[in-house]
C-alpha cells in the first residue's frame, strides 16, 4: 500500500499541471462579458426628442410606456397617446423649466441638479380610496407622476392650469426635501385647524374642490385650498403651487386682501381672521424660497404666467 503513493502523486501532479496549462491558454482568449443585456438605444423621433432635451441635460426619463410599473398594483390606469407625449414635454419645458432657469440665482444648474429623475405620464384618472381623483404624485424625491393627460389639448386652459398646479405642488415636495424648512413653525400658524388625510374632502362644497365656497372654508382656516389642510405639508406644497400659478391681483383679492364684514356676520370675520394667517405663511414661504432655496417666487411666477399665456 505503501508503495502506490509516488504513483498516485505522480497522477495528480501530471492531472493539475494539464488544468494549469489549459486555464492559462484559455485565460489569453478571455474576453470580459457583461451579465447584463443593454437594451439599444431607440431610434424613434420621440425617444431622440425626450433624450435631447430631458435625459442629456437633466438625467431626466420621461416614461409612457410601461406605466403599470408605476401604479399601485391594487390600482388601474391606460398609458398615454402617443400624440400627446411630445407637445407635453414642450409645454414642461416651457411652463416649469424655463421659469426655474430664470428665477433661480443658480441658474440652469439647480435644475440639473433637482430635476426628478423620472417623470411619469399616465393618460387616465387614478381615483383615490376617499373617491377624489390623484392628479400626481411625488415619490422620494426622484419621481414625479401625472395623471389625466390624455385630457391634453392646447386650448384646454383649465387642464393646462391644473395640470401645472399639481407639477410644481409635487416639485416643492423635492425642494422641501433637499432644503430644510422649518415645518413646525409654519405648522403652528393653523396647528388646530388642519383636518386629515382623509376627512379633508368634507370641506368641499357643490362638489367643486376650487369653488369660491370650498375655497372660502379653506381661507377660513389659514389655508389657500381644502386640500392644503390635510397635513402641513401639504398645505406649504399648495401654497407654492397656488403662488405660482395664480395672477398677483387676484391672488391679493382673494387670499391676502380682507373683506368688509359690515352686516357679513361671524362667517366673514372668520374668513378675515384666516387671511391673517395666510398673510404669515405667505410671507415665510416667500422668504424661504428666496433666501434659503434661491428661488424669487415672483419672478417664478410671472415667467409661468408670461410663458403659459403665449
Amino acid at each position: 500500500m505503501k508503495m502506490q503513493k509516488p504513483l498516485i502523486s505522480l497522477r495528480v501532479f501530471f492531472i493539475l499541471g494539464i488544468i494549469l496549462i489549459a486555464g492559462c491558454e484559455r485565460e489569453e482568449t478571455l474576453k470580459p462579458i457583461s451579465i447584463f443585456e443593454i437594451e439599444p438605444q431607440s431610434t424613434n423621433k420621440l425617444d431622440l426628442y425626450l433624450k435631447k432635451e430631458y435625459s442629456d441635460p437633466y438625467g431626466c426619463t420621461i416614461i409612457y410606456k410601461f406605466i403599470d410599473l408605476y401604479i399601485d398594483p391594487k390600482k388601474s390606469a391606460v398609458p398615454p397617446r402617443l400624440n400627446v407625449v411630445q407637445p407635453i414635454a414642450e409645454l414642461i419645458k416651457q411652463a416649469w423649466i424655463e421659469p426655474y432657469n430664470k428665477a433661480s440665482d443658480q441658474g440652469k444648474e439647480f435644475l440639473k441638479t433637482y430635476f426628478p429623475a423620472e417623470i411619469v405620464l399616465i393618460g387616465s384618472a387614478i381615483y383615490n380610496g376617499d373617491g377624489t381623483i390623484a392628479l400626481g404624485f411625488a415619490d422620494s424625491g426622484v419621481r414625479i407622476t401625472l395623471t389625466q393627460v390624455n385630457n391634453y389639448g392646447s386650448h384646454n386652459d383649465a387642464w393646462i392650469l391644473q395640470i401645472f398646479r399639481t407639477i410644481h405642488h409635487e416639485f416643492s415636495h423635492i425642494i422641501n426635501q433637499n432644503f430644510n424648512f422649518d415645518i413646525e413653525a409654519f405648522y403652528s400658524i393653523s396647528d388646530k385647524d388642519y383636518t386629515s388625510p382623509g376627512t379633508w374632502v368634507n370641506l368641499i362644497e357643490d362638489n367643486d374642490e376650487f369653488g369660491a365656497s370650498s375655497i372660502n372654508n379653506a381661507i377660513t382656516r389659514g389655508m389657500v385650498t381644502v386640500y392644503g389642510t390635510s397635513t402641513v405639508r401639504e398645505d406649504f406644497a399648495e401654497f407654492i403651487a397656488r403662488i405660482i400659478t395664480t395672477d398677483p391681483v387676484d391672488f391679493k383679492a382673494i387670499y391676502l386682501t380682507n373683506e368688509d364684514c359690515t352686516d357679513l356676520g361671524q362667517d366673514c370675520l372668520d374668513r378675515n381672521i384666516g387671511r391673517e394667517r395666510i398673510r404669515q405663511k405667505y410671507d415665510i414661504v416667500v422668504k424661504y424660497m428666496k433666501e434659503d432655496v434661491g428661488v424669487d417666487l415672483f419672478i417664478l411666477r410671472d415667467e409661468f404666467l408670461k410663458n403659459i399665456n403665449q
